[in-house]
């Protein structure tokens, strides 16, 4: 797996590709699945992708985190908020996910920002 976190986000991406080209019926459910939780309600999509980001630092998904840094930064996020979700995350998930924040949280905010 690389560490970079653009590589890492263009690696699920084609990898995504890959899967819809072999099995169309898989990715077209998850892609409606995926925008039917991010679609604005009550909570802005940023706020949601700041969810996003505590629940893939507390799973200790590399992929997810860069991700979903990167969508909220785009949505509006500031470095302070997607730290306080990733803080809410150790909460949950201990030494684990405090090494990914220290590593792939940093990391995709120094990238993305």
């Amino acid at each position: 797996m690389a560490n970079d976190p653009m590589e890492l986000v263009s690696e699920l991406q084609a990898g995504i590709g890959k899967v819809q080209s072999e099995s169309p019926e898989l990715t077209a459910a998850f892609i409606q699945m995926d925008q039917a939780a991010y679609v604005e309600g009550e909570l802005e999509r940023k706020h949601k992708e700041l969810i996003g980001i505590g629940i893939a630092v507390a799973v200790r998904c590399e992929y997810c985190i860069n991700l979903h840094i990167k969508q909220a930064l785009e949505e509006g996020a500031t470095r302070e908020e997607i730290l306080e979700a990733a803080a809410v995350a150790v909460a949950f998930g201990g030494s684990p996910a405090m090494a990914y924040v220290a590593t792939s949280v940093m990391k995709a905010l120094d990238t993305f920002e």
